[in-house]
């Protein structure tokens, strides 16, 4: 377009076609938008895609949360282990004490005077060590130890499945930043349009071709146009300032993006069966929920352990050192001790009902965990199908968007040229110029509307840090 006073050839109609791409692939020929204007000072920090989403696997607050409720599980795991261990205590007390009776009792409990009021002081020490275990409990430690690894497996994939949700916020705000600078781009080129046809209209006034009210008209559209340009420019900073808000990065302050967007490609390229057998086996949403499965199973069969018996060993040795005054304060070598081994079984015989009632809730829980897996299997599949729908859906706006943006153009050319000849009217080269315009921005956004369905689709099947090599599984292992 640039050079060029009215378009008459298709050669400037393709000139004017390839903005879109231009503005697509922004920074690709080395022109930059300047990014947040009011920060100068400073260096700007350019991010490409694969940059941003991996700050954001290192910085997200969200995520960092996710991730830091995974510590629990290794000692979860260690509690459970613990549970075949032996309990083991020591004790140690020491104390000293003091009496003074006025009154005795005689030999029927009446009180009497006592004759010799003393004052007694005694002291004491004592020490003990105890051990106890459950020799059985009816697999219940089994189960327990099962259900702290399904907790930390459900805890592991529900962290997966929450940084694919925020690698896809961070990738959307990423393509909206982006689209926002393609479109101030845009918009500097149509507003450069404006200018040059301000300057056509100054000459055809000049020569006295048309009249005040036409050049008027013409200078009217383009102060509209810079508007949009400023209405452009605090939207791309907007949308800065929301990416760097996803990203979480504490070190980001004034920051621009690049990176060339994927070309829009035919979604019958994609296998959309083999997407969603990917996912009901790999999909993170699929292991939490099968996880989940695990956890109310085990908890089930602890409930059923619970009417087996139970028995305990246990031991333990204690000694003590009495004495007058403070003889025995601090005493730490006992004059005597004893000690004892017990073996003890504890069979549950009638607890009004409240295993039953534990049992059968945890019934319900492993059947309605069953059901939440069906229902989570069905939703995967219904989001992959839909949004693999809304992709075939863009793919089809974006050709008929690009079609309509080439007669737009040369529509445009022609109708700049009639005017030039004063066969239309200033009304008609305003209503051709608006209608290029539209068309311009309309196979833009839906460039990016396609970006944003592949995207979701990603998302729906929960692959978006794989596509990105980002590894999202957080297996300790």
């Amino acid at each position: 377009m640039k050079g060029r006073r009215v378009c008459r050839t298709r050669e400037a109609m393709a000139c004017r076609v390839l903005i879109v791409v231009a503005a697509a692939g922004v920074l690709a020929g080395g022109e930059q938008v300047v990014a947040q204007q009011g920060e100068t000072d400073g260096e700007v920090t350019v991010l490409t895609l694969q940059e941003a989403l991996d700050r954001a696997a290192a910085y997200n607050p969200q995520y960092r949360q996710a991730v830091n409720r995974m510590d629990l599980a290794e000692p979860q795991r260690r509690e459970a282990l613990g549970r075949f261990l032996p309990n083991l205590s020591i004790d140690y007390s020491t104390g000293h004490s003091f009496s003074r009776e006025t009154t005795a009792l005689d030999i029927f409990g009446n009180p009497l005077p006592n004759p010799e009021v003393r004052t007694i002081t005694r002291s004491r020490s004592s020490q003990g060590a105890s051990m106890g275990i459950q020799l059985f409990s009816g697999g219940s430690r089994f189960h327990q130890l099962g259900q702290a690894r399904a907790q930390a497996r459900f805890d592991r994939l529900s962290a997966s499945r929450e940084l694919n949700t925020i690698l896809a916020e961070v990738h959307r705000q990423f393509l909206t930043a982006q689209r926002q600078k393609a479109r101030l781009e845009v918009e500097l080129e149509l507003l450069a349009a404006r200018e040059r046809d301000v300057e056509l209209t100054t000459r055809l006034f000049e020569l006295a071709s048309i009249g005040l009210s036409d050049l008027l008209a013409t200078e009217l559209d383009l102060e509209a146009q810079r508007l949009s340009v400023n209405t452009a420019r605090a939207d791309f900073r907007k949308g800065l300032l929301a990416l760097r808000k996803a990203i979480g990065d504490p070190s980001l302050a004034a920051l621009d993006v690049q990176q060339r967007q994927p070309e829009p490609f035919d979604p019958a390229d994609l296998d959309v069966d083999g997407l969603v057998g990917l996912a009901l086996r790999e999909s993170p949403s699929i292991g939490a929920a099968n996880a989940e499965l695990d956890v109310s199973r085990a908890a089930l069969n602890m409930q059923r352990g619970d009417r087996w018996p139970t028995v305990t060993l246990g031991a333990g040795v204690s000694g003590g050192t009495f004495g007058v005054e403070r003889t025995a304060l601090f005493d730490f070598f006992p004059d005597g001790g004893n000690g004892g081994l017990t073996l003890s079984v504890d069979l549950p015989i009638f607890n009004r009902f409240t295993t039953s009632r534990a049992i059968a809730a945890a019934d319900v829980d492993l059947r309605n965990a069953n059901e939440a897996l069906r229902q989570t299997e069905l939703d995967l599949e219904e989001q992959i199908r839909a949004r693999y729908v809304d992709l075939e859906t863009a793919w089809a706006s974006l050709r008929e968007r690009t079609r309509r943006l080439e007669i737009a153009t040369e529509r445009l050319g022609i109708v700049q040229e009639e005017y030039r000849l004063a066969t239309k009217s200033i009304e008609d080269l305003r209503a051709a110029i608006r209608e290029e315009a539209a068309a311009l921005r309309d196979a833009l956004d839906q460039r990016f509307e396609f970006a944003g369905a592949l995207l979701g689709l990603y998302e729906a099947a929960g692959i978006v840090g794989q596509e990105a090599g980002i590894d999202t599984s957080q297996d300790p292992n």
